[in-house]
């Protein structure tokens, strides 16, 4: 079987006047939205890979990266390591930095809660190989259970210091979170990202 790759660079949205007409948006219909204007632009391939650009983006040239803090957000599927590691290589040169400020991994799953924390720690060490070469400074995990969020964070070498989670699908947050939380000075965080069947299928990049 052949192995191909689909790298879908959007760039800077704001910068496409078709997705500001449409602002209102939620985060979903948004990234359908920029994907159908993206997807009409040029394409290149090579080494297996298709890469489609979006337009490119120079409204940051001149702003001092001292005065930005990068947040990204990376959907993953598998705990392959290696897919993690493109993911957050791409990030970087898509982004031209060398240090990404804030990192949250959104990891879908359907494993057991057991085999969940083993594919976590996976991860996590792969992260953690980012942060010792100041390449990450803030990482953290979204959509995660409480108890297994606990025990990653007890086993882990570096911290995780942010935990978000989705309120639309966990109307108040777990007490035993917010007091663990609250505790080790970790970042608690809510957000409105989409967690459809379809993130489970895809490797995306938030940024």
């Amino acid at each position: 079987m052949l192995s191909h790759n689909l790298l879908v660079n959007t760039g800077n949205v704001l910068s496409l006047s078709e997705a500001r007409q449409k602002a209102s948006q939620n985060s979903t219909d948004e990234l359908i939205e920029t994907l159908k204007i993206i997807l009409n632009d040029k394409q290149s391939k090579g080494d297996g890979t298709t890469v489609i650009n979006g337009k490119e983006d120079t409204s940051l040239q001149d702003v001092d990266r001292k005065d930005l803090k990068i947040t990204v957000k990376v959907f993953i599927s598998s705990p392959d390591v290696d897919l993690l590691k493109e993911a957050l290589d791409q990030a970087f040169k898509a982004l031209r930095t060398n240090i990404i400020e804030s990192l949250v991994i959104a990891y879908k799953s359907a494993e057991d809660p057991e085999n969940m924390l083993s594919s976590l720690k996976r991860i996590w060490s792969a992260i953690e190989e980012y942060v010792k070469v100041g390449k990450l400074s803030s990482v953290g995990l979204s959509d995660i259970n409480t108890n297994t969020f606990i025990e990653l964070f007890q086993w882990a070498d570096v911290k995780p210091n942010i935990v978000q989670i989705n309120l639309a699908t966990c109307c108040v947050v777990p007490p035993a979170l917010q007091e663990f939380t609250k505790e080790n000075d970790i970042q608690l965080l809510t957000h409105s990202d989409p967690c459809g069947e379809y993130l489970k299928q895809l490797k995306l990049i938030d940024y």
